[in-house]
């Protein structure tokens, strides 16, 4: 098999079943059924795929997210691998992602030596931050220390009011940096409100001495009894006064009341003192992953997909 005896095409209908199971390989039926539901006889968009006089021998899609995003889940084959192939499904992928008008695409990897690095390289995407992924177990409630902070709960009609501090606790952040002004609040925003289910009395705007001074975003995923420390933080001005910590302990006191066995949260390895907080705070990491992303102006870097 080479890359010249094969067509590298948007996914006849009637191969989406077989070729989403190949690219959602390592998920079980159910969670591919959850993940990927296909209408009989209509394509998937950006789901593509290597033919071999009409056989499937390889795949690569990218599945629309909310908030104007994408995950690619890399080239697979069938058997072997083939690094020309690869990369031609990689390049297809991102190039339907941006005739949709998706800003950006991102795939978690388990670490930076993954054989899908070279085929998304070739297709635009770098690497953004290694994760670290942490939770903290539910305990019997207790005590917390005293914290002058107020926590507001977010009205849908505050929205401008919530961009603004967020823009703020963005400055000079530590935090998956190469995402800042990457994409529009509005569809960072959209984003958070997906995931899992949004509460908006489990937003809050953060106030100190009269002033709007960061936010906390919280998404319950009922289902797996979790919920998910979605985005917290502080503007420059008031960091460092251990107010981190009282907002996560706010978080944790309220987990008790719905009955969620854990908090999960995500943090870039490099955020030291993100990540200090949060073992002070009693979360410990449970698994690590790379990301690597792409955004729509970095096309320019992608050659002829085809």
């Amino acid at each position: 098999m080479t890359g010249r005896s094969l067509e590298v095409v948007p996914c006849p209908p009637a191969l989406n079943l077989d070729a989403l199971a190949l690219v959602l390989a390592d998920l079980t039926p159910e969670q591919r059924r959850q993940c990927a539901p296909t209408t009989p006889g209509k394509p998937v968009e950006a789901l593509i795929v290597a033919l071999e006089k009409g056989d499937l021998r390889g795949a690569a899609w990218g599945q629309r997210q909310p908030g104007n995003t994408a995950t690619l889940w890399p080239p697979r084959m069938t058997s072997g691998g083939d690094p020309v192939i690869e990369s031609r499904l990689a390049r297809a992928a991102a190039a339907a992602l941006d005739v949709a008008g998706v800003r950006m695409a991102q795939v978690t990897l388990p670490d930076r030596q993954s054989p899908a690095i070279p085929a998304l390289e070739s297709a635009g995407f770098d690497c953004l931050a290694d994760l670290l992924y942490l939770s903290w177990e539910v305990t019997a409630s207790r005590n917390s220390p005293a914290t002058s902070l107020e926590f507001e709960p977010f009205r849908d009609s505050q929205r401008e009011r919530l961009v603004a501090i967020i823009q703020k606790t963005y400055e000079a952040t530590l935090d998956c940096v190469g995402l800042n002004g990457k994409r529009p609040m509005d569809e960072v925003l959209d984003g958070y409100r997906a995931t899992g289910t949004y509460r908006p009395e489990n937003w809050f705007i953060v106030r100190a001495g009269g002033r709007d001074v960061g936010v906390l975003l919280l998404a319950d995923h009922r289902d797996a009894n979790q919920w998910e420390l979605l985005y917290m933080g502080l503007a420059p001005s008031v960091r460092g006064r251990n107010f981190g910590c009282s907002i996560v302990r706010h978080a944790q006191r309220l987990a008790h009341a719905p009955g969620a066995q854990q908090i999960v949260l995500a943090v870039d390895a490099e955020n030291v003192p993100a990540i200090k907080m949060y073992s002070k705070t009693g979360f410990t990491v449970w698994d690590r992953r790379t990301v690597y992303v792409r955004c729509r102006e970095q096309e320019s870097k992608i050659q002829n997909a085809r």
